[in-house]
């Protein structure tokens, strides 16, 4: 890049990074609302809530990153254009391509770095909060420990505790278990909540059990050790597993017939992955779409708001569409083939209405006009 190019380059960027900042911001208080509620539910710790905010602002950067471009290059355009900066790069002999040039390679930079999320940052970011979440929602210590209170688990279960010291440790614990047709009692020096390939268990030590058959007789067993299940007492929503937006590339293009089960279909897996690819493509059709606001109009002295807007609106249809079209790929693998057809024929459409501006077309229609009459 030539010194100017370079100073274009730099006007550009510092928008970009602004509205990053401030869609980012914006993004993550709205995500955190849920979390709020995840975390006052589960009543985990401030250190939780921005640990899980912050693995999920990889996504949020990804989607909102195209917008930050489009802002960048407005603005940026706006400001120099009304300092006559570009009209005096014109004037020093500069093609459009030229003066247009920092600006899409701020668009670049933004597709590279938002494949590099969407491939890497985003899976890694979001495997570690569903783990996360998976450890809070899961963590039946702070669920039902109520030392010193009997605590009815529901389905005819009470649990009770003498103490529990820091490292999750229970003193003298009695389960009372209702359920079914034998009534089972557990009482055990010491209990500890373990998680085995099964799930989560009450590991029972040095106790003694008790049981009711359906005829009334009473039978009692002593044990040094007893494992009681606790999959019964947890969430639904707390089961672990990785959904599509958790998995790199390759699960989602060659999914194992696990995985396909998992997802209902291997439509949805190949959507993302195709999804993952294409996105990025956004940030180079927003970008142009800025720059058609300014370059493919004849100078205005009343400004280019409404060219800003009508680009701004295309942009955002043309998106929509790519969201509406990944959509229908999870039924129908035939629509992936849009999904980079779409953010193509946006590209292919800047560059057109950037090589033929609207002065050319006037030009076109006013001669067709003379040689008509």
């Amino acid at each position: 890049m030539t010194l100017f190019q370079r100073y274009l380059f730099r006007q550009g960027l510092w928008p970009l990074l602004t509205a990053l900042l401030a869609l980012t911001g914006l993004a993550v208080m709205t995500q955190s609302l849920s979390n709020i509620e995840l975390i006052s539910s589960e009543r985990e710790t401030a250190f939780a809530f921005v640990w899980i905010t912050l693995l999920a602002m990889p996504q949020i950067i990804a989607m909102i990153l195209p917008v930050a471009v489009f802002l960048a290059v407005a603005i940026s355009m706006n400001r120099l254009i009304s300092d006559s900066e570009l009209t005096v790069g014109a004037a020093a002999g500069m093609s459009r391509g030229q003066r247009m040039s920092p600006f899409i390679r701020i668009a670049v930079f933004a597709m590279l770095g938002n494949l590099v999320i969407n491939l890497f940052l985003q899976p890694v970011a979001f495997r570690e909060m569903r783990e996360s979440v998976y450890e809070i929602r899961s963590d039946l210590v702070a669920d039902f420990m109520r030392p010193g209170e009997f605590t009815d688990l529901g389905g005819n279960v009470t649990f009770y505790t003498r103490s529990l010291d820091d490292n999750g440790v229970m003193s003298d614990v009695f389960i009372q278990d209702g359920r079914g047709t034998e009534s089972r009692a557990y009482a055990a020096g010491t209990g500890l909540i373990t998680r085995t390939s099964r799930g989560p268990v009450m590991l029972l030590q040095n106790g003694q059990l008790s049981q009711t058959d359906e005829q009334g007789e009473l039978s009692t067993l002593a044990f040094e050790r007893y494992e009681f299940e606790l999959n019964a007492f947890l969430d639904p929503a707390s089961a672990f597993f990785f959904k599509e937006s958790d998995r790199f590339l390759p699960e989602l293009l060659m999914p194992t017939a696990a995985d396909i089960v998992r997802a209902r279909s291997a439509a949805v897996l190949y959507a993302e992955g195709h999804y993952r690819l294409a996105a990025p493509l956004y940030n180079l059709v927003f970008a142009l779409f800025a720059a058609c606001a300014f370059f493919a109009v004849e100078h205005r002295r009343t400004g280019y708001a409404r060219f800003i807007i009508l680009a701004g609106a295309g942009a955002m249809i043309l998106r929509l569409a790519g969201f509406a079209v990944q959509a229908a790929a999870s039924d129908n693998m035939a629509y992936n083939v849009v999904q980079y057809a779409l953010p193509v024929g946006g590209i292919v459409i800047g560059l057109i209405i950037l090589n033929r501006p609207v002065r050319f077309l006037r030009r076109f229609r006013r001669a067709h006009a003379e040689a008509s009459a």
